[in-house]
């Protein structure tokens, strides 16, 4: 995802620039293992891998995970994007899931978790999970999402794992009033090329509206149909979305 400070009459030099760039990220040998990661993907494929315990771990596209497996304990660093882990049972080293502000402990569970640009989020399908960091520690039950970030973590909330297991597999976005900004992120995972947008400019818009992750464009045209926003594409690979 970028997110574009630049002033009106400085965007299109920028744009200029980043349509090379667009080009080499194009490519298929770009963005694999230059982060650190162990495992990724990239904005049209996902990925389910065994781990060494047994774990079943999937990555949503345009993410990536670094794995820490040694004698004492199993732990996954979220580096970008979304995972689905089912941890498997038998294995007495303890499990953790990292991300920035915050440690995650899976027992005997099923969960999301994902990592957006100012904040993270879990929601437990099945089982336990313990949450460890900013704001302190909290246990978390099946049909519970929290939301965390530097300042602390927000209520957790009850959802619907049926329906939020569903959406996962059948790659559908819920709308559900969900800040415009966060939408454009979750679909940038998805689309192939750069999309370019501030997120302070369009702070006040909400996505009501369920959405396909699997075709981007037509996602982004949804949006701009039915919200005060434009899209500008420079070339086929990047796409700017403005305010009106």
């Amino acid at each position: 995802m970028k997110r574009f400070p630049y002033p009106r009459l400085v965007l299109p030099a920028a744009i200029l620039a980043l349509i090379g760039a667009s080009v080499l990220l194009a490519m298929p040998w770009m963005g694999q293992g230059f982060d650190g990661s162990d495992l990724s993907t990239d904005s049209q494929s996902r990925l389910t891998h065994q781990l060494d315990d047994g774990s079943l771990l999937s990555l949503d596209n345009g993410s990536a995970v670094s794995l820490t497996f040694d004698r004492t304990q199993r732990r996954v660093d979220l580096l970008r994007g979304q995972i689905l882990l089912e941890v498997a049972r038998g294995d007495t080293r303890p499990l953790f899931v990292t991300l920035p502000y915050a440690t995650l402990r899976p027992l005997d569970a099923k969960l999301l978790v994902e990592r957006l640009h100012d904040a993270s989020e879990v929601t437990v399908l099945e089982g336990r999970v313990e949450y460890d960091g900013a704001g302190g520690k909290l246990s978390l039950n099946r049909h519970q999402r929290l939301r965390f970030d530097a300042a602390g973590h927000q209520p957790p909330v009850l959802v619907d794992s049926g329906d939020t297991q569903a959406a996962w597999y059948l790659e559908r976005l819920s709308g559900d009033g969900e800040p415009l900004a966060e939408v454009l992120e979750r679909l940038n995972r998805h689309h192939r090329g750069l999309l370019l947008f501030d997120a302070k400019d369009l702070a006040e818009l909400r996505v009501n509206d369920d959405l396909a992750l699997d075709d981007s464009v037509d996602a982004l045209n949804s949006l701009e149909a039915t919200l005060p926003i434009t899209l500008k594409h420079y070339t086929a690979w990047v796409t700017v979305v403005r305010r009106r």
